[in-house]
């Protein structure tokens, strides 16, 4: 018989391994959990700065002046943030007939839009 005894149980490399493996995959897991908390912070901004061009859209509907202001600029108080917003005006065929967007900023340079709503307004639209 051997004299030699039996050892059961991982070696050092064995152990070293497994938790090399197990550190990667919590660094994966981490790395998705920030991706996701970044996306859910977009998608916020987007929400709030969809709201700014809206209300400027329900003021451009509800003002006596025609046609709308091209490069009007303003901004507005939004969630506790305030946003900064461009109205951008092209004329159409159509004399009584505009193509309006409002472009929605988070810094008062007006760079990197966050937010952009398009539409058509009439002179019959307005008030």
């Amino acid at each position: 018989m051997n004299n030699m005894k039996q050892y059961l149980g991982f070696t050092l490399l064995e152990v070293m391994v497994a938790l090399s493996i197990c550190a990667m995959a919590g660094i994966a897991a981490m790395q998705v959990a920030g991706q996701h908390i970044n996306h859910l912070s977009i998608v916020e901004q987007q929400a709030y700065a969809s709201w700014v061009a809206e209300n400027q859209l329900a003021e451009l509907h509800l003002t006596d002046k025609w046609p709308p202001k091209n490069n009007k600029k303003g901004n507005e108080e939004q969630a506790g943030h305030k946003w900064y917003w461009q109205q951008k005006v092209v004329k159409t065929e159509t004399a009584d007939f505009y193509q309006v967007t409002l472009v929605v900023y988070e810094s008062q340079k007006y760079q990197e839009a966050v937010y952009e709503l398009n539409t058509y307004v009439t002179k019959s639209n307005t008030k």
